[in-house]
């Protein structure tokens, strides 16, 4: 706004709220100032935007959408802008589904009405915006992250939906193989030392660090969590939620956490060298910390920490053990089913370890609980990689970082005889396995 004290004028213009002298002199400012008139013009557009999405259609359009992506067990809800149509996607147990189709006009008065109750800026329409909106559904309360992007055809918007009511899980809900949780467990146990939990976006990496916290959370320990943002309160943990605005970063806040005495951390995320250096400096002055990174498998969290900066030689002496993991679907139990398997999936099984591979396997029709899809729900299948003395040496040494990985590989039993032994238990399909898996490094070929 160009004039000083013409946008509250404006809003009171549009409104038909000013009258008599004041009414008249603004009109006059009007006529005579030209970023003022282009200002105006945009107002009406923003206010007339703002009615429709006032209108009980629209709300009752979002809070379906709404109820629909938690009843769903959606983790996400998109809405997102095409020529002809806007339309309504949920991604449950990480795949994305059709839902709606709404006219395409639909799209504006949609938007605003989730950005009105998000408390995000009606007008800006150039740039990203993120809010957050906390719903009430069947005695449950709903944390809704979310994300405004501009794009070619109008602004796309995705709900993350946090049930912040939701069970923790155990270390025994997720590792649901002995060995695997032994591995963990034995890893747990060391006084200090740097633990990642690593895979991509949205293969339950938080769930995870989240259910090692509540198996170390103890009466004689301090546990201190930094998080963006805390999506489960733990009793007994110190949870501090991360303020970008503000200047609380995950580094800043992590500098300060190692004046607060703790035993154990928690940084949900690393995202720059300054905050692996400061994670790094915590677990070589006395303090079990537990974080995330994003690769594709356990072994090449060692290259990505030195990718990102860090020194050899810190690396092996504060690197203590990774947690690898995907997300696999489940066989529907409500209409699970033998068939044959082929000749393709019985090599898959071979390559994997599994010596005697059965003549059938489990999968799921189709049914009105699963939608269709054969699956309900997720479980989680890892590699679990424990640094050794004589790995520890290859890595602070001057040892070629290929033959460190193969060192590491050799080290420990892959993601994909854990998800082969659930696809013979009977609880995932070999065919969504072998989708999961299908670009995991291979380092014994």
């Amino acid at each position: 706004m160009k004039c000083t004290g013409c946008r509250e004028l404006m809003v009171a213009y549009i409104k038909g709220e000013l009258e008599g002298d004041r009414l008249s002199a603004f009109e006059e400012h009007i006529a005579q100032c030209t970023a003022c008139q282009a200002e105006l013009e945009g107002a009406r557009k923003v206010a007339a935007v703002v009615d429709q999405a006032s209108d009980e259609p629209i709300e009752r359009i979002v809070n379906n959408a709404l109820e629909e992506g938690i009843k769903r067990r959606a983790s996400d809800i998109h809405i997102q802008p095409l020529p002809d149509k806007t339309v309504i996607r949920y991604r449950v147990d990480g795949v994305l589904h059709d839902a709606n189709q709404l006219p395409a006009y639909v799209l504006d008065p949609l938007v605003t009405r989730i950005k009105q109750m998000s408390d995000l800026n009606l007008a800006e329409k150039r740039l990203p915006q993120d809010g957050r909106i906390q719903i009430g559904l069947d005695d449950k309360v709903y944390d809704l992250r979310v994300s405004v992007v501009p794009g070619l055809l109008g602004e796309q918007v995705v709900i993350r939906i946090l049930d912040k009511g939701a069970m923790l899980l155990g270390l025994a809900d997720i590792f649901t193989h002995e060995d695997v949780r032994a591995q963990v467990e034995e890893i747990l146990r060391a006084p200090s030392g740097l633990i990642c939990s690593t895979g991509p976006t949205g293969s339950g990496k938080t769930t995870t660090l989240y259910a090692i916290m509540q198996h170390l959370n103890r009466r004689e320990c301090s546990l201190i969590s930094v998080e963006d943002p805390v999506e489960y309160q733990i009793d007994g943990v110190t949870q501090i939620h991360v303020n970008q605005q503000a200047g609380l970063t995950f580094g800043v806040a992590m500098r300060h956490i190692l004046r607060q005495d703790p035993d154990v951390i928690m940084c949900a995320e690393i995202r720059d060298l300054n905050t692996l250096q400061t994670t790094v400096q915590a677990a070589l002055t006395g303090h079990l910390v537990l974080t995330t990174l994003h690769t594709n498998d356990a072994v090449s969290v060692i290259t990505r920490m030195l990718d990102v900066g860090l020194e050899r030689f810190l690396v092996a002496a504060s690197l203590i053990g990774v947690i690898a993991q995907r997300l696999l679907r489940r066989v529907c139990e409500d209409c699970a089913e033998e068939r044959p398997i082929t000749e393709m999936e019985a090599k898959w099984l071979r390559d994997s370890g599994i010596e005697e591979v059965p003549a059938t396997i489990r999968r799921g029709a189709g049914c009105d609980n699963c939608r269709g899809t054969g699956c309900r729900s997720r479980t989680a299948c890892h590699e679990v990689l424990t640094i050794d003395p004589e790995l520890r040496e290859a890595i602070a040494g001057e040892m070629d970082i290929r033959e460190v990985k193969l060192l590491a590989a050799a080290k420990i039993t892959p993601m994909r005889h854990d998800a082969a032994r659930m696809v013979l238990e009977g609880k995932v399909d070999i065919a969504e396995a072998m989708r999961v898996l299908a670009f995991m490094p291979r380092y014994d070929s």
